[in-house]
């Protein structure tokens, strides 16, 4: 069995039992080509259907390092939610593990996207049948994987447990997605704010990102697909208990709980 293998096994009995690990099991990857094996070893061995990706950001020394500012991270299509209006939405929490709060402004294609690695964010753009505010619920069974740098982010599970797609966003077409913004809310107080300005190139340069990168890795966006473009806010903490919402003002806002991961043996 391949390290990778062996890593992504570990992963996934951590997630199917809802506890977190201590420690990285096995060896860091040493590269994208290497993070990106090991998140498809990690999805071979989860066999769930995927509904989606995430778009995180790689910062500092690591975008230098790799010469790239994003990466891309599966959503198991069992763990996106579309709550009614008002409906509070659950935030699973892995015991041990890593739960974020992530604002963020989420894309539903209407399209398949081509088998292409050069597709711009104009032709990004006309993949899109709705635009929606929401959340991602950014998290793994890796404890403080945010600590280890983004090649462990996209090795475990790209760094996702979910997303909650809020409201659509009316007129999304000709609106100034730049305004009004979102504030993040823990517990009701206020904990981040920002807008698509703090996505590098953009809104539309990140969904072009998602599509050019899954196409690289052999896995095109389908039509129905959702892509969670980036955090405005930052990224916060949640534990359990926790409410959270975000909050773009007029466009709307959605609200979550904080609750034990639902493979957790206290949940």
């Amino acid at each position: 069995m391949s390290a990778a293998r062996e890593t992504a096994r570990a992963f996934v009995a951590a997630r199917r039992a809802g506890r977190g690990l201590a420690e990285w099991p096995g060896d860091l990857p040493r590269d994208m080509d290497e993070a990106y094996a090991v998140q498809a070893a990690v999805q071979a061995c989860w066999g769930r259907p995927v509904g989606g990706v995430k778009v995180g950001r790689v910062l500092g020394e690591w975008a230098e390092r790799f010469s790239v500012d994003r990466f891309v991270g599966p959503i198991c299509a069992e763990t996106i939610q579309h709550p009614a209006p008002g409906e509070t939405a659950r935030f699973p929490v892995i015991a041990g593990g890593t739960a974020l709060l992530e604002c963020e402004v989420i894309a539903v294609l209407g399209r398949d996207a081509p088998d292409d690695t050069a597709i711009t964010p104009e032709a990004a753009r006309d993949l899109v049948a709705s635009l929606h505010i929401g959340i991602e619920i950014a998290g793994s069974p890796m404890a403080d994987i945010n600590a280890l740098g983004p090649l462990a982010s996209i090795a475990c599970f790209g760094n996702n447990n979910g997303a909650i797609v809020g409201p659509p966003i009316p007129a999304w077409q000709t609106r100034d997605l730049g305004a009004p913004g979102c504030v993040a809310r823990i517990d009701g107080q206020d904990v981040g704010r920002g807008d698509t300005s703090r996505l590098p190139g953009g809104l539309w340069a990140a969904l072009a990102f998602a599509c050019n990168r899954q196409a690289r890795l052999g896995s095109p966006l389908k039509a129905g697909d959702i892509v969670c473009t980036g955090a405005l806010t930052g990224m916060h903490l949640l534990a359990v208990g926790q409410r959270a919402q975000a909050d773009f003002g007029p466009l709307g806002q959605v609200d979550c709980l904080a609750v034990p991961d639902g493979n957790s043996p206290h949940s």
